[in-house]
């Protein structure tokens, strides 16, 4: 046994909560990013760059996310290293907004291949269970002692994560035809598997915004936008103004659950809080 539990970095608290779910207590948990900034232009500091030298384990979603950490990773032993992007068994919704018209808008520096996934897949519970499953298998061949104790806390969440899901089904049932209006384009795989009415996005993936005819367009759509959301990384006022021109709700979308303390139930409690902001703004 280790004097000390080995040290698994993870890129962002959301990827932590899941890895955690699997850990517990058996391995050290941290985080690189602050809760407070956005995974897609973080500036990495010298002691980002130790961090990821010395962790035993680094996981990460992938360059889609991250792309700030591609340089920094090749560096870094491939088997010191795990991307979730690269789990072949995920489910991928359509990186794509539409407008009120059907038109399809994309974001147009995440056009190749993989790079036009929606990396926020933290968001479909489908797709943490199998990231909780992947993360079992990565976790036992690295520490193969721990396997059982893995093994028992994967089975844990599992069934936590089913009951979760059911219940954010039925909380939803009733504002699947509720319109509204995201920031950014990262809550596809959310809105996917709950089958919600996401009417346009305000912002590219990039961040950029998308100029007058696209905001005269989101005008036109009236009282069908029941809320817009916004997000703590990022700036609000343009979605704010939005909401109140539009006579709308508006509420904020932690998307990385920047007040949620990470624990062994921290994904759980992270993805209820996630769930009642859409069923409370839609509702109202």
């Amino acid at each position: 046994m280790w004097a000390s539990s080995p040290v698994v970095y993870t890129s962002i608290k959301p990827v932590a909560m899941l890895v955690k779910a699997v850990a517990g207590d058996d391995l050290d948990v941290k985080v690189l990013l602050p809760d407070s900034a956005s995974p897609h232009d973080y500036a990495l500091k010298f002691s980002d760059l130790r961090a990821l030298r010395e962790a035993n384990l680094f996981v990460w979603v992938g360059p889609e996310l991250e792309s700030i950490l591609a340089k920094a990773l090749r560096g870094i032993p491939g088997e010191n290293q795990f991307s979730l992007a690269g789990i072949k068994t995920l489910h991928w919704p359509e990186h794509l907004s539409h407008d009120h018209h059907g038109e399809h808008t994309s974001d147009h520096s995440l056009h190749d291949n993989e790079l036009s996934k929606d990396p926020h897949l933290w968001l479909s519970p489908e797709n943490s269970l199998k990231v909780g499953e992947a993360l079992l298998e990565q976790l036992s061949n690295k520490y193969p002692q721990l396997k059982g104790n893995f093994t028992e806390n994967l089975r844990t969440f599992s069934k936590g994560l089913v009951v979760l899901d059911d219940k954010i089904e039925k909380q939803l049932e009733h504002v699947k035809q509720q319109g509204f209006i995201v920031l950014h384009d990262g809550y596809g795989h959310f809105v996917d598997h709950y089958g919600l009415n996401q009417l346009s996005v305000i912002k590219l993936s990039s961040g950029a915004g998308r100029g007058a005819r696209h905001y005269s367009d989101m005008m036109a759509l009236g009282d069908q936008v029941a809320c817009v959301f916004t997000e703590p990384q990022l700036n609000s006022k343009s979605a704010i103004q939005l909401a109140n021109t539009l006579g709308s709700n508006h509420a904020e979308l932690d998307l990385m659950g920047t007040n949620v303390m990470l624990s062994d139930d921290s994904y759980l409690e992270f993805f209820t809080a996630f769930a009642d902001s859409f069923a409370t703004c839609l509702s109202d």
